[in-house]
């Protein structure tokens, strides 16, 4: 085995440059992969949400047991549409009174 010799000076400066090199590399790609990691995990949460999201709501709204409770008129609603028919029985209650009015004639 040939004993160790030691470097020149211009192998010792190739040696730290190519030493400075590596760990340049090596923070440039750790740089890239913390980057990276959670783009990866939100493209797949989002798309797993994406594929999934559709048949879950609709697994969720056919459920029996809300059935009645989705297609239950609420009270709001109730009162909104006998009030809409109240205002529209009395608006044609007003035009058929105009109309009686247009066709007597005063003379």
């Amino acid at each position: 085995m040939p004993a160790t010799r030691k470097l020149s000076q211009r192998e010792q400066r190739d040696c730290e440059v190519i030493r400075r090199l590596i760990k340049s590399y090596f923070l440039i790609v750790r740089k890239s992969i913390q980057d990276s990691v959670p783009k990866t995990v939100m493209h797949f949460l989002v798309n797993y949400v994406k594929d999934h999201l559709q048949s879950e709501l609709v697994g969720q709204l056919y459920k029996p047991q809300l059935l009645d409770t989705l297609l239950t008129e609420s009270e709001d609603m109730a009162q909104q549409r006998n009030e809409a028919a109240n205002m529209l029985k009395a608006l044609q209650k007003a035009s058929q009174t105009i109309s009686e009015i247009r066709e007597t004639q005063l003379w």
